[in-house]
């Protein structure tokens, strides 16, 4: 659930901070980085042992020690925002994944250290589970029309913009910078 992920941080991110000089590449990076690891190692390096999307990464444990590092390791100013942006759109990705309803994985390893196994093979069952739950489009679509709005009404769509965009992590100025 890419589009879900980046469009709905961002969201979410803009509505509670109101931060204007947050580095989005790093709060998407965060948006993603735990499926992207998770997926690798539940389903790929330790299929025969997990088999599961949903593993250290998705625990608060692992977001937590990370952002602790990032206080104790950085100072004030764009690094730390930015790295600590990464740990916002990390924890918004496990709220987003609603891993409250699996307290074995998002409170691991507070009931044992055991992370839960999925079914084998993987990959054709998880094709199977997207293709029949008809929400999960939804919400990539909610995700996606929102990226879309964002990218128009900031003006993405001119070149220039992008390019400030891509150097700086910034949204361009006005008020979509500003306000949600």
């Amino acid at each position: 659930m890419l589009f879900w992920h980046l469009g709905a941080t961002l969201w979410l991110f803009r509505w509670i901070f109101r931060d204007p000089k947050v580095d989005v590449r790093f709060l998407f990076a965060g948006a993603v980085v735990p499926d992207v690891v998770d997926l690798t190692l539940g389903t790929m390096i330790l299929s025969e042992s997990h088999a599961i999307g949903e593993l250290w990464l998705h625990t608060l444990l692992t977001p937590s020690i990370y952002m602790i590092g990032v206080l104790l390791l950085t100072r004030r100013g764009r690094r730390r925002r930015a790295y600590m942006a990464l740990g916002v759109g990390w924890l918004f990705h496990i709220l987003l994944d609603g891993m409250w309803t699996d307290p074995e994985v998002i409170f691991w390893p507070f009931f044992g250290w055991e992370l839960p196994v999925g079914q084998t093979p993987f990959w054709p069952l998880a094709w199977q589970r997207a293709l029949s739950d008809p929400w999960r489009w939804v919400l990539e679509a909610i995700g996606l029309a929102y990226l879309i709005w964002l990218w128009f009404a900031a003006g993405l769509n001119q070149r220039e913009r992008r390019e400030g965009l891509l150097g700086s992590g910034r949204i361009p100025g006005g008020p979509v910078a500003q306000d949600v």
